[in-house]
């Protein structure tokens, strides 16, 4: 009896000691198999609802590229405070003016002199005559202020508007943010060449489109802002007053009523003119047959009288 109690506690002792080996391996094993698993596993298993593996899944390569994702880049007052201020600068004027194809012209010249170019331009006739010009130039930003007082000599300013925006620190930012960028890319790229597995290449080439991504989406917006601070836009609208038939403010102007007069009296005759045409057409093609049978009709009715 007494033999087959120690046969007993022996055996429990060997089954007790036996669990607790397997308690303290079984995470290591456990996290040497999670680490075999590939990156392409890792998705799969996210697929199938497994999160809790793929914490472990494919660790090394998702520590190796999330070491590679370009960390956010603020650029505070003071650094930017430090550098050349990047200045948009625009204008947008109206020039009151006797000749407004003229002055177009010599818009354009004034621009292409100082070195910039003719962006968009606009022409419309109002009703009475009057003429409006709306022409955009782009001009270097160096020139801006000189470019903008010689088109207010080409008549009178009736309005004028100058806007300036600094983007020093959005500039300076992307510019940070594009060295991040492509530092993180080259970093995919030697994680390319050295991995072996399918799955961890795919999931790198991914990696390496979406930063590939980000930094032409940051090349286009500086290209954009470079261009908008090297060229200020410059807005022209120009107006040229008409024959019109009323009176223009200011001192009391005879030759302007006269011409209003001889428009007003050439139009009236235009207008008498093209009555009497209608008048005409109409009575040959109208009026004629019908008083022709009403002629017809009286005179039988007379005959018979007779």
């Amino acid at each position: 009896m007494h033999r087959v109690t120690k046969v007993v506690v022996w055996t429990l002792a060997g089954i007790g000691a036996l669990v607790i080996i397997v308690a303290v391996l079984m995470p290591v094993f456990s996290r040497a198999r999670y680490k075999a698993r590939s990156v392409g596993e890792m998705a799969e298993m996210r697929m199938a609802g497994q999160p809790a593996e793929y914490e472990y899944a494919g660790e090394e390569v998702a520590d190796a590229v999330k070491s590679a994702a370009p960390s956010s880049v603020l650029i505070t007052q003071a650094a930017a405070a430090t550098v050349d201020r990047q200045i948009i600068r625009n204008a947008d004027l109206t020039v009151k003016t006797d000749d407004a194809e003229s002055a177009r012209q010599k818009v354009v010249k004034l621009a292409e002199e100082a070195g910039g170019f003719l962006a968009d331009s606009t022409m419309r006739v109002g009703e009475a005559g009057e003429r409006y010009v709306d022409i955009k130039v782009r001009v270097p930003a160096s020139c801006f202020d000189e470019v903008v007082a010689q088109f207010r000599l080409l008549g009178n300013v009736e309005h004028e508007s100058i806007t300036s925006q600094d983007v020093t620190e959005e500039f300076l930012d992307l510019d940070a943010r594009l060295r991040t960028l492509r530092q993180a890319e080259e970093r995919l790229i030697a994680m390319l060449k050295r991995s072996g597995k399918l799955a961890d290449l795919l999931e790198i080439e991914r990696e390496l489109a979406t930063r590939r991504e980000q930094i032409e989406q940051s090349q286009g917006r500086l290209r954009y802002l470079k261009d908008r601070v090297g060229f200020s836009t410059i807005q022209v609208s120009l107006y040229e007053k008409g024959p019109a038939i009323v009176g223009p403010s200011g001192p009391y102007d005879i030759l302007y009523h006269v011409r209003s007069a001889y428009r007003v009296l050439v139009s009236m005759l235009q207008g008498i003119l093209t009555a009497l045409i209608y008048i005409v057409v109409d009575g040959v093609v109208i009026w004629l047959p019908v008083l022709l049978l009403v002629w017809l009709i009286v005179r039988r009715r007379r005959r018979r009288q007779v």
